[in-house]
């Protein structure tokens, strides 16, 4: 595109002018990009995984956006501790999603179906964490387990938890910001507001170190 607002001067001219055009281009692609990493985005994508609904034997698919969460929140009782925790949590999240699909035999869904979901999660803006383990799993050891987050400053822009076991895929996305210092208090979501209890061992995460 640049090369058709080249003036007809000198060969040396031009070239010295497609150089620095050159440079511009390659500065504002920088920009873009750099923009672009900032502007990642927390909530990932789970619409891939619709179609391993009619192979399970039971699926839960929650969602709840961030007019839910406040209006929830006003239900908290402030002056039981639990509860308290939970409203100054909720303060700042913008949504939760959550999917279970339960098969009655292994190997009913295959690596390919969760890839899409794996390749979002190896994106640009997320660290994986490999703290965290799950206290439910029906191979039992619960080694197939995938947590990221997406970091912005101090705070956790968001998280992302994929379980993966031979008869059970269980995804919890959390969208931020949310507090390092906070982050056990994710528990008390756990059987409140449709939210299924899952078991993954908030209190065991740790934020990933910054390179």
């Amino acid at each position: 595109m640049f090369d058709k607002i080249i003036l007809n001067t000198s060969p040396v001219l031009n070239s010295k002018l497609r150089e620095a055009l050159s440079i511009l281009a390659l500065v504002l692609f920088s920009i873009s990009a750099a923009n672009s990493a900032k502007a990642q985005d927390p909530q990932i994508r789970l619409e891939s995984l619709d179609r391993l609904a009619a192979r399970a034997s039971q699926t839960i698919d929650v969602t709840v956006d961030e007019s839910m969460i406040h209006m929830a929140s006003r239900f908290l009782n402030a002056n039981k501790e639990d509860e308290a925790k939970l409203r100054e949590l909720l303060k700042q999240l913008k949504g939760v999603q959550v999917k279970v699909f339960e098969f009655e035999n292994p190997g009913e869904y295959t690596a390919e179906d969760i890839e899409l979901l794996r390749n979002q999660l190896s994106a640009p803006g997320w660290s994986k964490v490999a703290t965290v383990r799950s206290r439910k799993s029906s191979s039992g050891g619960g080694e197939n387990v995938d947590v990221r987050f997406m970091l912005e400053g101090t705070m956790i822009k968001g998280i992302a938890v994929l379980i993966a076991d031979p008869r059970e895929i269980v995804i919890v996305n959390v969208i931020g910001p949310i507090d390092p210092e906070k982050i056990s208090e994710l528990n008390l979501l756990e059987g409140r507001f449709g939210i299924p209890k899952i078991g993954v061992g908030w209190e065991n995460t740790k934020t990933p170190p910054k390179n």
